[in-house]
């Protein structure tokens, strides 16, 4: 349809997979730009679909990933990306996530929380899966900013929203949640883009997993 998101689909190709993109092809707010199996073709996809609107790309075509990513989001650099990666933490979540990945999932995800996770990085927002977000966490308090003088200062509040929003949460629930209104949780938003200078609220979280905030 002429107003569904245009994805890029790029993961060795399985019985899994085809059974996935058939399901996700009857979702009437995706359309498929391109399918791909192997690392070597992923540039050239997303240089003949230039406005796509994300990638899902499993980890194992990223080999030298964050240098990869950093070249893809070059060629198209409104295009949001969802990494699909196994049950097992990989390291690499985290330098993904700082070269411009804005979500990471589980192979093993039902097929509704991967439409939650598209439509949730599709409006701007980031998404690690519940399954690795702990790890994650934990990863992130022994981290050390290599630029301390670029840190942002946030607000004990900011820290409990950003953490929310990267659970997955509503701005609704996020106000349920913390027992104020919705009108309440978007004003801090919008001040989070403008304390940080970040075009939306994805890159603020980038900034604060960086920062080791999150934990």
């Amino acid at each position: 349809m002429e107003n569904s998101a245009k994805i890029i689909w790029a993961s060795p190709q399985s019985l899994a997979r085809d059974g996935i993109i058939a399901l996700l092809d009857q979702e009437p707010d995706f359309t498929f730009a391109e399918i791909v199996s192997e690392q070597e073709d992923l540039k050239d996809a997303v240089n003949a679909a230039p406005t796509t609107n994300l990638l899902v790309v499993d980890h194992l075509l990223l080999s030298n990933r964050e240098r990869l990513l950093l070249s893809l989001k070059e060629i198209a650099p409104l295009m949001k990306v969802l990494v699909l990666s196994g049950i097992e933490y990989d390291e690499d979540i985290l330098g993904l996530m700082k070269s411009g990945a804005d979500g990471y999932i589980v192979n093993e995800a039902n097929k509704d929380e991967l439409i939650f996770a598209i439509k949730h990085i599709l409006a701007g927002n980031t998404y690690i899966c519940t399954a690795l977000y702990l790890q994650v966490l934990e990863s992130i308090a022994v981290l050390e900013l290599k630029k301390k003088g670029s840190a942002v200062e946030f607000s004990p509040r900011e820290e409990q929203i950003l953490k929310l929003i990267l659970e997955g949460y509503s701005n609704q629930e996020i106000a349920y949640q913390l027992f104020t209104n919705k009108r309440t949780i978007l004003k801090y938003r919008e001040s989070l883009l403008q304390k940080t200078g970040a075009p939306d609220i994805g890159t603020v979280i980038r900034m604060a997993l960086q920062q080791g905030v999150l934990s």
